[in-house]
């Protein structure tokens, strides 16, 4: 995709202080850097066009700070992006997806000027962005599981009725234990006897 040719307008707000447009703008130029867009010149076009419609909606409720509006508006209008780029999922789609999808296919270092652009975007950005998408199937669904006790097999039950049964015979419990004792030091002897 070329650079854009088109020629900005100039934007004079007719509502709000100027440092809180231009706070405004400085969080919606670290926004746009967070989604990889590295073009300084784009970037500026974008968050001209961000700006012009935050104004054209009119002062922003009170407690709201102007910077939020701006995040706000740039995330509209990558969620109305998205929608007209990328094919409609069931149930809609997530913005979370797109944007997963725009940075699996590289979009923003290999089509630097595509990303949120009104005019035609490439062909084989599309093809790419649409490949790109996650798709998750097969659907969630919710299922019940019915817990089970866990089966360790003969060996554990076989050691815990051993266990069990040396308990109640203190006799046997310590004539197993002198019997292991004693072949311990026969081991001994022998391996240092070799």
């Amino acid at each position: 995709m070329d650079v854009p040719t088109d020629t900005l307008s100039p934007f004079v707000p007719a509502w709000g202080a100027p440092d809180d447009w231009n706070d405004a703008y400085e969080k919606a130029e670290n926004y746009l850097r967070a989604c990889r867009i590295n073009s300084r010149l784009h970037r500026a076009r974008l968050i001209h066009r961000i700006l012009e419609r935050v104004a054209a909606r009119g002062p922003v409720p009170d407690g709201d700070a102007l910077s939020t509006a701006a995040i706000r508006e740039t995330q509209a209008m990558m969620e109305e992006w998205f929608g007209r780029l990328l094919p409609p999922a069931a149930g809609g789609l997530p913005p979370a997806e797109g944007r997963v999808g725009l940075l699996l296919c590289d979009g923003p270092e290999r089509w630097p000027y595509a990303f949120l652009s009104t005019a035609d975007l490439p062909a084989d950005f599309v093809r790419e962005m649409r490949a790109s998408m996650l798709v998750a199937a097969p659907h969630l669904e919710v299922s019940n599981m019915v817990p089970r006790p866990i089966d360790y097999g003969w060996l554990p039950e076989f050691a815990g009725d051993t266990i069990e049964h040396l308990d109640r015979n203190p006799m046997l419990k310590a004539l197993v234990a002198w019997a292991f004792f004693l072949l311990l030091l026969a081991f001994l002897f022998y391996i240092t006897r070799r």
